[in-house]
């Protein structure tokens, strides 16, 4: 995509979708880790399967639904609240802390703005606070706001979207996982893949959400009030 393409395209944005972990601080943080370990141990305990075949069913149901949740759900009856209570029990204040650098980011941007995230409003608030987040985001669509279908769906991408307020076709997706951005990048303006991949996919991919400051810096929308 040429420079010109990429700013008409962001400029003419008029919303961003957030997705929280592993995008709004960096997978080093480990916080995902610590989720993806107690998602192992619930599988294990509510379905019998141990080692590799607990990755290999987490596997199966994140290619059929998008979270392990889903396959869940529908296939070993668990109570999905249950669930996400269990797996996001863990201790982010512990592990994250405020970013100026980031708080002078996400605050520059004068777009509505909405966490978009496979998780629960709860664990989003929490990460949120202890990033130093807290006013700025219109609101935040979970995994309960979409009926336990979450990302990629575009079921999950119009909830988000009605909760921002506008069309998928102009917002910006930003996301750590491939599948989530490929799926940004068929249904809204421009997608963001946030991570160290080699391989970006998306419209645009950068290492860091901090390395989009340069980026955005450019935009008609971007920049303190007064």
């Amino acid at each position: 995509m040429s420079d010109l393409t990429m700013f008409k395209r962001l400029s003419n944005a008029q919303g961003i979708l957030f997705d929280l972990d592993n995008t709004l601080y960096p997978r080093e943080k480990g916080v995902f880790d610590h989720i993806n370990r107690k998602i192992n141990a619930f599988v294990r305990e509510k379905t019998g399967r141990m080692g590799a075949e607990v990755d290999l069913l987490r596997k199966d149901y994140l290619r059929r639904y998008g979270t392990t949740l889903g396959g869940l759900v529908r296939h070993d009856s668990v109570d999905p609240d249950e669930y996400l209570q269990y797996v996001h029990d863990v201790p982010v204040e512990e592990m994250l802390e405020p970013v100026p650098a980031l708080v002078s980011f996400i605050g520059s941007i004068r777009l509505p703005m909405v966490i978009f995230t496979n998780g629960t409003s709860s664990h989003a608030r929490r990460v949120m606070a202890a990033l130093g987040l807290g006013p700025g985001f219109k609101g935040i669509c979970d995994l309960a706001a979409t009926d336990y279908l979450g990302k990629p769906h575009y079921e999950a991408f119009l909830t988000a979207s009605r909760l921002l307020g506008m069309s998928l076709q102009k917002t910006i997706l930003i996301d750590d996982l491939p599948v989530n951005v490929k799926a940004g990048s068929e249904y809204c303006s421009f997608a963001v893949h946030v991570g160290s991949d080699e391989d970006g996919v998306g419209d645009l991919h950068v290492e860091s959400v901090l390395d989009l400051v340069p980026v955005f810096a450019e935009m008609p929308w971007y920049g303190r009030k007064g």
